[in-house]
């Protein structure tokens, strides 16, 4: 139900509140006045057909949306439910009307508990104390990322990828913490059950800091929309416990490449939501951050001993090298996009198109949005700018969901399942995400039936070269020319026997291809084995895309065999 901005002040104005904050469309005529304002509010969503922007904000952005030529309206029902929310918090052992959602001490328990569970496979690693740890013993916390991979084969395969991902920077922000706490779990509990899980933690390893401003989720814990961290140095009395505007700095406009660049991108002003911080990387826990993804500059500039490798010459006019492996992820909510570099200016960077194309298949998933992250509204002193900008390394934004505080039923149902396999999608392009990210998908894996010894596995797989998310700007599709089976190998490995698949139809000719193999399993202990699965596809010459991996059980010889229901007598 909208109503326009003043009768809505009426209506609400016998509810009993502290809150100044309202849900409202702002409709307009010109575009330019949506670049005028985007970068003013924390978050917005846009329906740039409809010409309408959405946004939760105070009087005072309202005034500013109405000034910028915007017709403003009130929407009742979630100001009501936004303002409800906000109420004052009852038990704090977990997030009061919230079960789904884990607290900050809840998430490091269930942390540890994986570590214990799986030591082989998990570990913790500290990354330094937040604002209130640094300035006052015993309060705040400390950070840590959960790091998932297989220990004991680091050795023999130092250089595989690192796929590091952070977590509700913006405290009030509670669905991605959950988001990425689940997907490690999902790794940890389907290895060696999950083909999928399996082969990515063999091969890939994970860094996620499941909480990236603890101070400030605590504060938003007890229903208040707190953003920023809890510095309290530039300023203790800003605003009210349901508005944006807080004490603290703006975590997420706090990195030091392309800081205070783009008007708008950021605020000096200290109880402004997007306040950046008196200078670059000031607050501890962007310092931690830093240091743990990227590591440290050395005397010539670049940076060592991070998570992600420096490979980029040049941070803005060079483009990193295809081969780059390795990907980052900030996960936020809300609004339904996912984003890539830059966000302070609409120039393409230099691996833009690489950077759409892997964007655009990881929205297919979860039917998001892709686009720069300039093109919703300006944003500097960001993750990913730092990431790709110093690094080389592919960096996104996923906004997730519809609201800060998600209701459980729509982020189990909906939210949870579909962004699990973006970011599953996204693993399996670690070893070479600007190249796998061209190539098409391999999905519907499946084998016909367990195998004796010495027998060959009947293997069938869709090979798909139109899993994109597109936009008005349409993403060119190709024609898929072959796909291959590696036995007990990833394709860019070295040892292990490889067969071509058919086509089903008889002709590889289309931008999906349904495919039969029949692989050799001779000379292979009875059990489990991995099989991988890769397509290739017609841009460029021939690209391949993402592989993935399929279970094929060796028999004991003897034992018992069913195909179809019926048991068929061993030779």
């Amino acid at each position: 139900m909208f109503r326009p901005f003043l009768a809505g002040v009426l209506a609400l104005a016998t509810m009993e509140c502290f809150a100044t904050e309202w849900y409202v469309e702002a409709r307009y005529d010109d575009p330019a006045a949506l670049r005028r304002v985007g970068g003013l509010f924390t978050h917005v969503t846009v329906d740039e057909k409809a010409r309408v922007l959405r946004v939760d904000t105070d009087d005072d952005g309202i005034r500013l949306l109405e000034q910028a030529g915007m017709h403003v309206s009130v929407d009742m029902v979630r100001t009501a439910e936004l303002r409800a929310l906000a109420a004052p918090p009852g038990d704090l052992r977990s997030i009061p009307q919230f079960a789904c959602y884990r607290t900050v001490e809840e998430t490091r328990t269930d942390a540890e508990a994986l570590v214990a569970a799986y030591p082989e496979l998990a570990s913790i690693e500290s990354l330094g104390p937040t604002w209130e740890r640094d300035n006052g013993p015993g309060a705040g916390y400390d950070m840590y990322a959960l790091r998932i991979t297989r220990h004991d084969t680091l050795a023999d395969n130092p250089e595989r990828p690192r796929m590091v991902v952070l977590a509700s920077i913006h405290a009030r922000e509670y669905a991605p913490a959950e988001l990425v706490t689940r997907f490690a779990e999902g790794l940890l509990d389907g290895y060696g059950r999950d083909p999928q899980a399996t082969w990515l933690v063999d091969h890939v390893d994970f860094r996620l800091v499941l909480h990236a401003n603890p101070d400030g989720r605590k504060k938003a814990e007890a229903g208040v929309l707190w953003r920023k961290n809890t510095n309290t140095t530039n300023g203790t009395s800003c605003g009210t416990p349901s508005s944006n505007n807080h004490a603290g700095i703006d975590l997420n406009r706090n990195w030091p490449f392309h800081w205070n660049t783009a008007p708008g991108g950021s605020s000096g002003a200290a109880c402004n939501a997007v306040y950046r911080g008196p200078t670059p990387a000031s607050e501890p826990e962007t310092q931690n951050l830093i240091r743990y993804v990227a590591g440290t500059p050395g005397p010539d500039g670049a940076f060592v001993g991070g998570a992600l490798p420096d490979r980029k010459d040049d941070a803005v006019t060079v483009a990193a090298p295809d081969d780059y492996k390795g990907l980052f992820f900030d996960i936020h909510s809300y609004a339904g996009l996912v984003l890539w570099p830059w966000g302070d200016t609409l120039t393409v960077s230099p691996n833009g198109e690489a950077l759409q194309t892997l964007g655009r298949r990881i929205a297919w998933f979860n039917g998001y949005t892709p686009q720069r992250a300039s093109q919703l509204y300006a944003t500097d002193g960001g993750t990913i700018d730092l990431v790709y900008g110093q690094l080389g390394a592919p960096a996104y934004v996923m906004e997730i969901g519809t609201e800060f505080f998600q209701p459980c039923s729509s982020f189990e149902n909906t939210i949870l399942p579909v962004n699990l396999q973006a970011l599953r999608f996204a693993a399996r392009t670690a070893e070479a995400p600007y190249r796998l990210g061209k190539g098409p998908d391999v999905h519907s894996l499946a084998v016909e039936y367990a195998v004796e010894p010495g027998e060959d596995a009947v293997i069938r797989a869709t090979i798909d070269d139109t899993r994109f998310r597109q936009t008005s700007a349409a993403q060119p599709t190709f024609a898929i020319t072959s796909a291959h089976a590696y036995v007990g190998r990833l394709p860019w490995q070295t040892d292990g026997g490889v067969t071509a698949f058919e086509p089903v139809d008889g002709a590889y000719n289309s931008t999906q291809e349904r495919v039969m193999a029949r692989v050799p399993m001779n000379g292979l202990a009875p059990g489990r084995h991995l099989v991988y699965v890769q397509g290739v596809n017609a841009s460029g010459g021939g690209t391949a895309g993402a592989p993935d991996a399929v279970y094929v059980q060796v028999l004991e010889s003897g034992d018992r065999i069913f195909r179809d229901g019926l048991e068929i007598a061993p030779d």
